[in-house]
């Protein structure tokens, strides 16, 4: 232990308004209180238990006068934690995107950016810093009581459920998922949640295909398939269904040039029993939804993320052009390869994502040993090199590649939410 771990604290087993030393330190979970004198156990504060709520309203206000301080309701109770500006700072950074806070006056709506009944996106000031940012605000009445939540949210201060959305973006936080959109702060105001994103500097995948009309370089297109591979990995340890990889949900960040996940409107935890499929675009539904055949897993991310690798070789849906014929062929798990110049490597690694069988899908790591990867193989790439597989082809010759014979029953379909803006 260090001096920079101690910590006063108010409401810890000590008669009341007596300040004691305390021992605070940041574990993946959580915080840990330790005693000063005996560094024996006193509390245990999970970022994921329903009742921890932290209010640094006074600190970021500066309406704190001779003492900077933060307050925690924790199972039933309340704490008056105080340190110096410098450890509050370190451990509100720590805290944020992890531990849910109580909604603040620092952040003033600037503009409404998209509302519908599920959200409402904001721009918003923070008129400390003057710095802008994303604001979502998830409605209480959207959280689904026919889906099994993976927390409910009720105790004597706050009474509601914690949607999925934020309960994900919690564990990805908790555990350091790269690539992923900056959380600046949870909050909850008692009726709903929202998420304070970082205004960052963000294109879409969809933009950047419209603007290389003449194609992307293949090394830029294996960097961002090994970025995503990286997160998926991720996702498969937690059990994490995405439901939204797409031209549109998928961004590249011109600040740090890396991808970024930047929404997780649609993602769920894994769940072996039939349950409606939140949002999906049509031509990105892995066949599974669609049947009573196979459970439903985190292998539902590869498929998605082999159709999207599809997208960013031939720039066009595997599935069809208009709605109807993308979601025939979707259902049926039927597209076809253009007989282009694209390394062997690369289209058996493609054939291997979108297998209708998602037990036939390799895991995101067995994925992350190809060849393609390997820096051998990247050296014989020019990084400036566009491939003249985008261009106009349409005279040569198409080879069609179609699933095993596997009847899939669409009984299910009216369970999906279609998104049914054009890819």
């Amino acid at each position: 232990m260090n001096q920079k771990d101690l910590y006063l604290i108010k409401g810890l087993n000590f008669p009341k308004d007596r300040k004691s030393q305390i021992y605070i330190i940041s574990e993946s979970w959580g915080l840990k209180l330790l005693d000063s004198l005996n560094l024996a156990f006193k509390l245990l504060v999970q970022w994921s238990d329903e009742s921890a709520i932290m209010d640094w309203n006074d600190y970021l206000e500066g309406t704190c006068s001779n003492e900077f301080y933060f307050r925690l309701f924790y199972q039933g109770q309340e704490y008056h934690i105080e340190g110096s500006r410098e450890q509050l700072d370190l451990l509100y950074d720590f805290c944020s995107g992890k531990f849910i806070f109580k909604k603040s006056n620092i952040f003033k709506l600037n503009s409404v950016m998209q509302a519908n009944s599920q959200y409402e996106m904001s721009v918003v000031t923070n008129h400390r810093n003057s710095k802008q940012y994303i604001e979502k605000r998830i409605f209480s009445n959207f959280i689904s009581q026919d889906i099994e939540m993976s927390n409910s949210f009720n105790t004597q201060l706050w009474q509601d459920k914690v949607p999925e959305e934020v309960r994900i973006i919690q564990l990805l936080n908790a555990q350091k998922c790269p690539y992923i959109i900056k959380i600046v702060q949870i909050s909850y105001d008692g009726d709903n949640y929202s998420i304070i994103y970082a205004n960052q500097n963000l294109i879409s995948l969809k933009q950047i295909l419209k603007m290389q009309k003449m194609g992307l370089p293949l090394s830029f297109v294996i960097e961002i398939l090994e970025q995503l591979l990286t997160v998926l990995n991720i996702f498969q340890e937690l059990q994490i269904i995405h439901n939204g990889i797409n031209l549109d949900m998928i961004n590249y960040s011109r600040d740090s040039n890396s991808i970024v996940v930047s929404d997780f409107t649609s993602s769920t935890f894994e769940c072996n029993r039939q349950i409606p499929i939140k949002g999906n675009s049509i031509g990105f539904i892995p066949p599974e939804y669609l049947q009573n055949k196979y459970l439903i897993s985190p292998f539902a991310n590869i498929f998605q993320l082999g159709t999207l690798l599809y997208h960013l070789l031939f720039n066009q849906n595997p599935f069809g052009n208009d709605s109807q014929t993308k979601l025939q062929n979707n259902i049926m798990g039927k597209y076809h390869i253009p007989n282009l110049n694209i390394d062997k490597d690369i289209i058996e690694l493609l054939k291997s994502m979108m297998q209708t069988n998602p037990q036939k899908r390799k895991t995101p790591k067995e994925y992350l040993c190809s060849k393609i990867f390997k820096p051998q193989y990247r050296s014989k790439i020019s990084k400036n090199s566009f491939l003249s597989f985008l261009q106009d082809n349409s005279s040569q010759k198409i080879d069609e590649f179609e699933v095993e014979n596997e009847t899939i029953s669409i009984q299910n379909i009216k369970f999906l939410c279609f998104n049914k803006k054009k890819n």
